[in-house]
């Protein structure tokens, strides 16, 4: 019997987020769901058969996506605080390492970058980087809401796989 995913989550919500609570705040939402994600995958994978008690089944699968996840994520030493950087891009066409120039890291992240987005992701990520929401962003490009978040989920996997940070 496949547990069903409905009812465990909302048993196990509470425990993914007390597991999460002990990171810094600023990865709490990803490692939540990363932690439902987990949830997920145990409840497909769960066999009763092996005499393993769900509850502590899934609460393995829970920790060690987050703790996988974990692994996948920068140092905190290299990490470059969002908060200093200007929101509001500038109206002229340069690029945007060139924006964002008082950051050499970023400069460089950026121009690394740059060759493996496509135009629309780059797009996507000028205009998300100006501040604009996700339905900010369809709205401007003329495009779903849906197309908007698939470009920046695309982005983001390109920057977890391509920079080395």
């Amino acid at each position: 019997m496949v547990p069903d995913f409905a009812a465990a989550h909302d048993r196990y919500l509470p425990f993914v987020r007390l597991v999460v609570s002990s990171y810094p705040e600023r990865y709490r939402d990803d490692l939540t769901q990363d932690g439902l994600w987990g949830l997920y995958l145990g409840c497909c994978a769960y066999d009763p058969s092996r005499g393993v008690p769900f509850d502590a089944y899934i609460k393995v699968c829970i920790r060690n996506r987050i703790l996988s996840s974990l692994r996948n994520y920068a140092s905190d030493a290299n990490l470059i605080p969002l908060e200093g950087l200007k929101t509001e891009l500038p109206a002229d066409e340069l690029p945007l390492e060139e924006r964002y120039a008082e950051h050499d890291a970023v400069r460089e992240a950026l121009r690394m970058l740059r060759p493996r987005l496509s135009s629309l992701e780059r797009k996507v990520l000028e205009l998300y980087l100006s501040g604009k929401t996700g339905q900010a962003i369809a709205a401007t490009l003329g495009i779903s809401p849906k197309s908007a978040d698939n470009a920046m989920t695309r982005i983001k996997k390109k920057i977890r796989d391509h920079l080395p940070y």
